[in-house]
């Protein structure tokens, strides 16, 4: 289930309802179930992580990752850009992100639990069944072919109420990105539980969410990347649940998921529940 907040604007006659994904819809996060916590900071990065097993992304195999506390995973090498540059970008650059933007997280909120970035890789047979459970069926219902998918490894960043550049904890973000591979398919989710900043306060451009293959060519960005608007993902989607978003990234090709998993990432299916229609 998904939370509901309802918001009501004076726009003619129409009352817009936005909806979200809850952290109960999350994948499990934090020290409680053994993440690891970046410290308090602005452009580190960690890694390389190494991953016990493949991980297939643009027609690549990998065995390390890097996470940014900017707001992505990397897997050549760690990227430190605060700004996000424009898809495509080279220089062996390939990252995927789900708000790439300057994440800052030295302010205090005077709740510990704030401004934390984390993460976790998770191998099949440690005792995390539900963990794949949830993954196999997040594949099976919104990519309706991959019938006999298997996952053998897992992979979890979560932004948890982060703030920006320069310690700024007015507005909070809250978004995690998950990975699911076999060694042969690999997919990525990005949910989104609140986004209240588009970017940082010094005037760059606003975030942006995508893949890039690192060659200066391929290259995918979800809609609204690079302006204001792109706080709205958290009621939009591309498989009908507001603030998920479902892709294939093994390929050259990025596939989004849902109905149409072949779907260009330009067209993505804009959700926007109000009276009169949808």
């Amino acid at each position: 289930m998904f939370q509901i907040v309802l918001i009501f604007l004076l726009v003619g006659q129409h009352i817009y309802v936005q909806a979200n994904q809850s952290l109960d819809d999350f994948f499990p996060f934090g020290l409680e179930v053994g993440d690891t916590k970046m410290r308090p900071n602005d452009d580190e990065s960690h890694g390389p992580i190494p991953l016990p097993l493949i991980f297939p992304y643009f027609d690549n195999n990998h065995r390390q990752i890097y996470q940014a506390n900017n707001g992505l995973f990397s897997f050549l090498n760690a990227i430190p850009t605060y700004n996000p540059i424009e898809f495509p970008i080279g220089n062996n650059e390939r990252l995927l992100t789900p708000f790439w933007s300057d994440i800052d997280t030295r302010g205090n909120t005077n709740n510990l639990s704030d401004n934390s970035v984390y993460h976790h890789v998770y191998r099949r047979n440690q005792n995390h069944s539900e963990i794949f459970d949830k993954a196999e069926r997040f594949v099976r219902e919104y990519f309706p072919r991959e019938t006999t998918f298997d996952p053998l490894m897992i992979i979890t960043g979560t932004w948890y109420r982060v703030g920006y550049y320069s310690a700024y904890v007015d507005r909070l973000n809250t978004f995690q990105m998950v990975l699911v591979t076999d060694e042969i398919r690999s997919f990525a989710f990005f949910l989104y539980n609140d986004l209240q900043w588009a970017s940082q306060s010094s005037g760059g451009p606003y975030a942006q969410a995508g893949f890039n293959a690192g060659d200066g060519v391929i290259s995918k960005m979800l809609k609204y990347s690079r302006t204001e608007n792109i706080t709205l993902l958290v009621n939009e989607s591309n498989v009908n649940v507001p603030g998920l978003f479902a892709f294939r990234i093994d390929t050259a090709n990025i596939e989004a998921g849902g109905c149409n998993e072949h779907e260009s990432l330009n067209h993505l299916p804009i959700r926007g529940s109000q009276i009169g229609g949808t």
